[in-house]
């Protein structure tokens, strides 16, 4: 069997599979509230985090599951490969995010996934402190309330994509992502 095809997660069932949707849930879910006490790296972090999860529980669902195999070797293991695989084909069809964001803020964030370390360099300044040659640096220095939202939004667009509709729970749950996805919608000041 290729290495391609397998990973240690499981979603076997849809038990499994409606926890891995709460889960997902009450990242955003904190992203958001992490939001409104203006602490936009954390939440920016958690977005982030949720983009991920929203890529391991969709492609766990089709893989074999092995827990014999090499963790380096398990796509699903890799940050970086899950914020690509977060972004569905279908991505960009729906008009939600574009209307909220602008077409080229989402393009914008699809090319940042795209690109070697885009989303990693993100993700890690949001919660990580470093000193280079320029100086130290802080989540602060990075993220502002806009960056923050446009990344919840997009996180949100992603679980909405990805795993909306393979269970009813998944349809009921996205309710509240729908409504989380307004309410941060509304606080965006658009450029």
């Amino acid at each position: 069997m290729s290495t391609d095809n397998r990973t240690h997660f499981n979603i076997a069932d849809t038990i499994n599979f409606n926890s891995a949707i709460d889960h997902i849930i009450e990242l955003l879910n904190n992203s958001f509230v992490l939001l409104q006490n203006n602490s936009y790296g954390s939440s920016a972090f958690f977005a982030i985090t949720a983009l991920e999860e929203t890529a391991k529980t969709h492609f766990s669902m089709y893989m074999a599951h092995d827990l014999s195999m090499k963790k380096n070797k398990d796509i699903l293991m890799n940050h970086a490969k899950k914020h690509s695989l977060a972004i569905s084909p279908v991505f960009k069809i729906g008009d939600r995010l574009s209307n909220a964001l602008g077409i080229e803020k989402v393009d914008e964030l699809v090319l940042r996934v795209n690109q070697k370390n885009g989303l990693m360099d993100l993700r890690n300044n949001a919660i990580y402190w470093y000193t280079d040659t320029d100086g130290t640096h802080f989540p602060k220095d990075y993220f502002d309330k806009n960056m923050s939202i446009e990344l919840l939004l997009f996180s949100i667009e992603s679980f909405d994509d990805s795993l909306v509709g393979y269970t009813n729970y998944s349809i009921t749950a996205s309710h509240m992502t729908d409504d989380l996805f307004k309410l941060a919608e509304q606080q965006y000041a658009k450029k």
